[in-house]
């Protein structure tokens, strides 16, 4: 845990995340540094009229993920977006990114290794209230109910990896309500359906899907990633 400007920020690099990820991914969490040295200028370019706080945000994202990017040997070049802000990675890599507000990872795998990869990082802090209707189904709101020491996040941070994860793939807006999340609290690990009001989202059936999550002391990790089947 370091601090700069009044603003503490969580610099773990030796943060065990291996239980959260497979080994063809690599992982950077964001320095201090990171969150106020600006990127290319390109990217500088998408953020000229944003907020100082989004600013520092973004080009934490950036640095970490051209980072974990050249731990495999990938280009040091931009990383722009698509009409939907999500990031466009060069040609032979994915990966995604994620903060709060002092909190940020980005994870990167070669397009040969996995198919599909999203991360999601959220605070131990409750939902809003009445919110999680909007997000849990009833058997993921009665499992919660039944699992209290669980974050209450959990659902939406999973769903949130998984549709990330997606994107590429489908290239459409995915609601909460299009899956329901099964989750595995002894393995730390979840899996999904398609929801049974929804028979429109073309998920592909012929890749193989993990999910899984990791609890620290001040946050919730979530991973969600696609293989060719077996």
């Amino acid at each position: 845990m370091l601090q700069y400007a009044g603003l503490i920020f969580w610099y773990l690099p030796a943060m065990d995340l291996a239980s959260l990820f497979p080994p063809q991914v690599a992982w950077v969490i964001a320095t201090p540094e990171m969150w106020k040295t600006p990127v290319f200028p390109e990217e500088e370019t998408l953020i000229s009229q944003a907020m100082e706080k989004r600013k520092g945000e973004f080009r934490a994202g950036r640095h970490c993920a051209h980072t974990a990017m050249q731990k495999l040997g990938g280009p040091g070049r931009p990383i722009l977006r698509d009409d939907k802000r999500a990031p466009v990675w060069p040609t032979g890599f994915l990966g995604s990114i994620s903060h709060t507000s002092d909190f940020c990872l980005a994870a990167c795998a070669s397009s040969e290794q996995l198919v599909g990869l999203g991360v999601d990082v959220e605070p131990l802090a409750p939902l809003k209230q009445g919110v999680d209707r909007y997000i849990h189904s009833t058997a993921e709101n009665a499992f919660m109910q039944s699992h209290p020491h669980l974050p209450e996040r959990l659902i939406f941070s999973a769903k949130e990896s998984l549709y990330k994860c997606f994107y590429p793939l489908l290239k459409r807006y995915v609601g909460f309500h299009a899956v329901e999340i099964i989750v595995d609290s002894i393995n730390e690990q979840f899996r999904y359906r398609p929801s049974n009001c929804t028979t429109d989202v073309p998920f592909p059936s012929h890749l193989r899907f993990y999910g899984r999550f990791l609890i620290t002391t001040d946050h919730l990790l979530t991973c969600a990633y696609l293989t060719l089947d077996d």
